[in-house]
């Protein structure tokens, strides 16, 4: 049978142990003082591991502190520069181009309702884009 150590006295941290505590709970458990007085149940390995060291005074002035700081204005970032969409080669939503045995043609499309309507196929990219923005009026 291992020998029953007795932490009676020591240091771990700011807690000094006082005596064994009776819990009911499966380990072994003393009674610690906290170096601003208040005393605090531990488990035996957790005060020899050093996962225990205080009552928890610390964490609570650090979350007064941090309560009673001035709140910070947020700053709303800078808008960002309108930029080309190169996900279908045109540079523009609903239009991409479409390589034929006839040559380059540029597709016009838009989504209402969650379904995709075709707006037509275009000799130039200003047609298709011109398709695009008035399918935008007319459904939004």
């Amino acid at each position: 049978m291992k020998k029953r150590i007795d932490l009676t006295g020591r240091q771990f941290g700011d807690l000094t142990v006082i005596a064994k505590a009776e819990v009911k709970e499966k380990g072994r458990f003393w009674t610690c003082e906290c170096s601003c007085g208040k005393t605090v149940v531990a488990k035996q390995a957790d005060l020899k591991n050093q996962i225990v060291t205080t009552c928890g005074h610390e964490e609570v002035a650090e979350t007064k502190k941090v309560a009673t700081k001035p709140a910070v204005q947020k700053k709303t970032p800078a808008k960002k520069a309108p930029t080309k969409k190169t996900t279908n080669g045109t540079g523009y939503v609903g239009v991409s181009k479409v390589e034929l045995k006839s040559g380059t043609r540029y597709k016009s499309s838009i989504s209402v309702d969650g379904k995709s309507k075709h707006l037509g196929t275009f000799d130039t990219l200003e047609e298709a884009v011109k398709a695009r923005q008035e399918a935008e009026k007319m459904y939004r």
